[in-house]
C-alpha cells in the first residue's frame, strides 16, 4: 500500500469513528429526553373516535336559586375602556363585545343599582365564554349599600379564576343580606389592564 492510500484510509477511519460517536451521543441524548415524554396509549378502535385523554369534560353551569335582580337594574362605573361601557355588564349576555372593561391601569369600580332593596344570596360574574378569552385571574371585593353612598364590604378582596373550560364564570355565595346597591372593586386582572365583566348577576329569592 502506497503512502497516498494509507493517508486516505486513515482519513476514512477518523470519519467513521466520528460518525459512530455522534450517533452514540444522539442516542444517549434521546434516551435522556424520554424522561420528559408523556406516553399516551391509543385505544382499540374500529371506527373514528376521540381519545379520552385529549377530551375535556363538558362544563355544566351551576343552577342558582332565585332571580337575577340585577338584570333590570342599572350599572355604572368609574370609567371604561374603548367601547365597553358599564351598561353591557347586565344586558343579559357575555358573548361577543358585550362586556364592561374598566379604565386602564387603575382600580375598576362597577356598581349595580337594583332599583329596590332585595335580600341577596349569590353573585355570578362572567366574561365571554369563548376559548379565545384565555384563562385569567381577577382580584376583587364586593360591597353593598342601601343608599348608594355608604358601602359595606361583604366579600373581602381575593383572587378569582376565570377559565373558558369552566364557562369563564365565577359564582360567589354570600350570607343573605338586604341591599339596593351591589359594588365590585377590581384591583387586578391578569388578562387586561383593568377589570372585565361580561355579566354581573345578583340573585334573590324575593322574586
Amino acid at each position: 500500500m502506497n503512502k497516498k492510500s494509507i493517508v486516505i484510509a486513515a482519513i476514512l477511519l477518523v470519519v467513521a469513528l466520528g460518525v459512530n460517536c455522534f450517533v452514540a451521543a444522539g442516542s444517549k441524548e434521546a434516551k435522556m429526553s424520554d424522561k420528559n415524554l408523556q406516553v399516551v396509549t391509543a385505544p382499540d378502535q374500529k371506527e373514528a373516535m376521540e381519545n379520552e385523554q385529549f377530551t375535556i369534560a363538558e362544563y355544566v353551569p351551576e343552577k342558582i336559586d332565585g332571580t337575577n335582580v340585577a338584570r333590570k337594574g342599572h350599572c355604572e362605573a368609574n370609567g371604561y375602556t374603548d367601547v365597553y361601557p358599564a351598561t353591557y355588564a347586565n344586558d343579559g349576555t357575555a358573548e361577543g363585545t358585550s362586556y364592561w372593561e374598566g379604565p386602564a391601569n387603575q382600580e375598576a369600580i362597577l356598581t349595580c343599582d337594583l332599583k329596590e332593596s332585595f335580600n341577596i344570596h349569590t353573585i355570578r360574574l362572567a366574561i365571554n365564554p369563548a376559548a379565545i378569552w384565555a384563562k385569567r385571574t381577577q382580584t376583587l371585593s364586593i360591597s353593598v349599600s342601601d343608599d348608594g353612598e355608604n358601602f359595606k364590604e361583604i366579600v373581602p378582596s381575593a383572587d378569582y379564576k376565570f377559565d373558558p373550560n369552566t364557562g369563564n364564570e365565577v359564582v360567589i355565595h354570600i350570607d343573605e343580606i338586604k341591599a339596593k346597591y351591589v359594588r365590585l372593586n377590581i384591583t387586578k386582572n391578569s388578562g387586561a389592564t383593568s377589570g372585565q365583566i361580561g355579566e354581573f348577576e345578583v340573585y334573590s329569592n324575593d322574586k
